[in-house]
């Protein structure tokens, strides 16, 4: 079932897929954000590259915080499609868990680390949060491209 329309570009497949992932996971974000059940949203944490803590909660820290998320899940949305047009579409789901969950383990488990941003959460509740807000994201980019681009996965003749 193609929904709306069918999409034949696995990039744009990709970014779409993390476009529309992005909106229902940086929701749940805000949610959890909200109900105080972890310290930092992910925007937060990407613009602390950028601004000092003092100013994560501005306008343009937020829209750099935000921007620098979507494009690192178009990254991993584009990732996940090119996975699963080279392996097929079989454990969709796991591989596009598999994928965010690496893309994690770098960012939360290295990069974070070495003091690139300015935040480095180590409590339970924020680091819990955002390992199910990446394995939420895998889910949700991996079912958009599926059902968005399932023709265009399944495609065989231009392989190598």
């Amino acid at each position: 079932m193609n929904f709306i329309f069918p999409i034949k570009d696995k990039f744009f497949l990709g970014v779409f897929a993390a476009f529309i992932a992005e909106l229902i996971d940086n929701s749940y974000d805000w949610i959890m954000y909200a109900f105080d059940m972890n310290k930092y949203h992910e925007w937060h944490i990407a613009a602390s590259t950028y601004f000092p803590i003092s100013k994560l909660h501005t306008i343009p820290a937020l829209i750099v915080g935000c921007v620098a998320d979507f494009t690192i899940a178009a990254i991993l949305g584009v990732i996940i499609v090119y996975l699963l047009y080279w392996t097929g579409i079989d454990f969709y789901m796991i591989k596009g868990i598999g994928v965010t969950l690496c893309a994690w383990l770098i960012i939360f488990g290295a990069i974070l680390r070495m003091k690139i941003g300015r935040i480095d959460p180590v409590d339970a509740g924020t680091n819990l949060e955002h390992l199910a807000d990446h394995i939420l994201l895998g889910i949700l980019m991996s079912l958009t491209a599926v059902k968005f681009g399932k023709q265009l996965l399944n495609q065989t003749t231009d392989k190598i």
